[in-house]
């Protein structure tokens, strides 16, 4: 087993002391079978390979501790609805590598501070008046149940362990134990690459 204390692009989110405020508008939370996420969309825009910044509150109401993946989240677009999906902790382990852990106690809250690029693919054009362009953003928080089968995993110091053989028997386990918890949608904003684009100031006409 390699350990990998350098692999800074699995790092998804920091711990954090600042609560999420449950106040701000810009706030979207979630719940199934006792697992809560709360969290606060500090963007209304979206611009094409920018990050969008957000702090997330986990609350583990269950009696079992759960975990969740130390990893960048990954988005996806779903035209049909015209919804982002920033998906949190959705890796499952690869031909080599497996990702820290971070465990929940039961009764626990835990905050963390995180970013997700609009890596996602736009087929047409930007002029084509068949593109549909995002509207609307949600977060979706994938979590183990059942962590004992990745103790090896929990707070381990590293970023990820490199073990293939491992990471090849964990795969079916990790697929059959991850479950997810969807927030509402909040309104979003995209700019296109044009918008994003300084604008030149007016010429002024000089009179004859």
């Amino acid at each position: 087993m390699k350990r990998w204390p350098g692999i800074l692009a699995l790092l998804f989110a920091a711990c954090s002391t600042v609560p999420v405020d449950m106040n701000e508008p810009r706030r979207v939370v979630g719940t199934e079978s006792a697992v809560r996420i709360d969290a606060e969309v500090r963007t209304e825009e979206i611009r094409p390979g920018a990050p969008v910044l957000f702090t997330y509150e986990i609350t583990n109401q269950r009696e079992q501790e759960i975990a969740v993946a130390d990893i960048i989240p990954v988005t996806t677009y779903d035209s049909e609805t015209r919804t982002i999906t920033v998906n949190i902790g959705s890796e499952v382990p690869g031909q080599q590598l497996l990702p820290r852990l971070i465990p929940i106690a039961p009764g626990e809250k835990k905050t963390f501070t995180g970013s997700a690029r609009m890596s996602f693919a736009m087929q047409r054009p930007a002029g084509d008046p068949r593109v549909v362009h995002p509207a609307s953003l949600r977060l979706a928080l994938n979590f183990l149940g059942d962590t004992k089968p990745f103790a090896e995993l929990l707070n381990i110091p590293e970023k990820a362990v490199a073990d293939a053989k491992r990471a090849d028997e964990l795969f079916p386990v990790w697929l059959e134990r991850n479950e997810v918890v969807y927030t509402n949608a909040i309104p979003m904003r995209w700019l296109t690459m044009e918008q994003t684009q300084p604008q030149p100031p007016p010429t002024r006409r000089r009179r004859p």
